[in-house]
């Protein structure tokens, strides 16, 4: 694909018109950057400047669909079986008897099919629609067709575990968790040979750590008054001290800033060496994986997972961010989940503290994953749910949360602030472009991004590419077993949160009649 940088320079010399590049074929990309602050004696000059730039940009890209129903746009890198499949799997997904029972009904198909059958009929269906699949090498075929329609994959090597006790020995589990590790370094690799640099990639923390664990340091990190007084992690790490005596300082410093009161959090919570031991191994693998993000010029989304792990998991994000965003590109970027009621008040502190340490704060602005089961939570075991009470209210919260990044990329320089709407919600979408505009920051510009799930939101996400918007698809892989709670998340979020999954399952019909029917698409 043919690639354009343009420089405009601050004299009055001639800007490439399009009259000369109309032989060139229409996907031109530009490199841009976020406008300078415009001094009060050449205002005219530059508005009219400003002015040419956004005619020239109109004329190269196709204007934005805002009602996005360009189907014939969205699904161009689909076969006709695929779209055929699409349909049919959103169809399965809006019977609410499957959608409820679907782990039952897993069961009993998995004994009644056998395993290697079962395996077979899920790869046709759910599986074959929301996973790219179980290797790189299967993966490889649908990133270079996203990529042929500008859209950039993030691959998720989409292992995790929930806190469901030990089931296994401490050298099996660390084995697992260490053949992790090397999966997110291969994935890492991959995206560089396969999408080359500046690519990102993202991780669970809970794929590198038992989850009863990571539980109890989520619980001990919560009651820490100032956790920014704690020892900055990876500095250490990478200082290359002596394990014993880091594990001795991070039990040193946790236990002075501990906060003295027998509440009820704290009196349930045993943490011993091994315990600290374990998360000493977690920051080495969280190491790893951020220097080959260095090495092969790729950057990590740390995904958010259960409040219950939450706390412990932004923390690390955050201290992964304070040592590896110095400079350039950010390697680390946290997730903020806007159906928490507390979202905000966690983003405003993470941006003071980037602010703080002068590091690139980087971000990844979601709804929440896990809402039917935080709920469930909150009322079997009694206590106020932390989830925002209505859908209205969560987007709310995502729009404000967007609006304090905004106010922070004006506070800082723009080079320092990166965020991406990854957002299935059509007025999200629509509220961030306005914003854009309104902040003068051009719609190809890498300061803001948006990003939806591989097989969902199509429609959003290929109309925004197509326009000339950074935008990404979160393109998930791995083992089927591993992947059950995902997809099983998949079926319950179509039901209960994405209002639009009948439009998903809508455009896939039109795209495939056309298909069928041989009309253009």
């Amino acid at each position: 694909m043919l690639m354009i940088k343009h420089t405009y320079r601050s004299t009055s010399s001639t800007i490439c018109s399009f009259q000369t590049l109309k032989f060139i074929q229409n996907s031109i990309f530009y490199q841009s950057t976020y406008a300078a602050p415009i001094k009060h004696e050449n205002k005219k000059q530059e508005n009219k400047k400003q002015e040419n730039k956004k005619q020239e940009i109109r004329q190269e890209y196709p204007l934005l669909d805002t009602k996005f129903n360009q189907y014939q746009i969205a699904y161009r890198y689909r076969n006709s079986f695929e779209l055929l499949r699409g349909y049919l799997v959103y169809q399965l997904f809006s019977i609410n008897f499957l959608t409820n029972n679907q782990e039952k009904i897993t069961h009993w198909c998995r004994r009644i099919l056998g395993d290697r059958l079962f395996k077979v009929l899920l790869k046709l269906t759910a599986f074959g629609h929301f996973v790219g699949g179980e290797t790189p090498q299967e993966i490889q075929p649908i990133i270079k067709r996203l990529i042929d329609h500008n859209v950039s994959p993030i691959l998720d090597y989409s292992v995790e575990s929930d806190d469901h006790g030990q089931l296994s020995s401490s050298d099996q589990i660390d084995h697992m968790h260490d053949h992790n590790t090397n999966k997110f370094i291969e994935c890492i690799q991959t995206s560089h040979d396969v999408c080359g640099p500046n690519n990102l990639i993202a991780i669970k923390v809970t794929a590198l750590i038992r989850p009863t664990v990571l539980k109890k340091f989520n619980t001990i990190l919560k009651s820490i008054k100032d956790r920014s007084l704690l020892p900055p992690l990876f500095e250490l790490i990478n200082q290359e001290q002596k394990n014993d005596k880091i594990v001795a300082l991070l039990q040193e410093s946790i236990n002075a800033r501990i906060i003295k009161d027998q509440n009820d959090m704290l009196s349930s919570v045993t943490f011993v060496s091994n315990d600290l031991t374990e998360i000493h191994n977690l920051l080495i693998r969280l190491n790893k994986i951020a220097q080959a993000c260095v090495e092969n010029n790729i950057s990590i989304m740390v995904d958010a997972e259960q409040t219950y792990f939450q706390t412990a998991i932004n923390y690390l994000a955050t201290e992964l961010q304070r040592y590896y965003n110095k400079s350039g590109e950010p390697v680390i970027y946290g997730t903020y989940q806007c159906y928490l009621k507390d979202a905000l008040n966690s983003l405003t502190h993470d941006l003071a503290v980037a602010e703080k340490y002068n590091y690139i704060f980087a971000a990844k602005l979601v709804r929440g994953a896990y809402m039917e089961q935080e709920n469930r939570l909150g009322r079997e075991n009694a206590y106020e749910s932390l989830i925002n009470p209505t859908f209205e209210a969560t987007s709310q919260m995502y729009h404000t949360c967007f609006d304090k990044v905004l106010q922070n990329i004006v506070k800082r320089k723009p080079k320092n602030v990166r965020v991406m709407i990854a957002s299935h919600n059509e007025d999200t979408v629509r509220y961030a472009i306005q914003k854009m505009k309104e902040y003068d920051i051009h719609h190809d510009s890498s300061i803001v991004s948006f990003a939806s799930l591989y097989g969902m939101s199509d429609y959003i996400t290929f109309t925004l590419a197509n326009s000339g918007y950074q935008a990404y698809k979160y393109l998930p892989y791995g083992p089927i077993e591993a992947l059950q709670p995902y997809l099983f998340r998949r079926a319950q979020e179509n039901r209960g949160i994405f209002e639009k999954a009948d439009k998903d399952r809508r455009l896939h019909f039109e795209a495939f009649k056309d298909r069928i029917f041989n009309s253009k698409n």
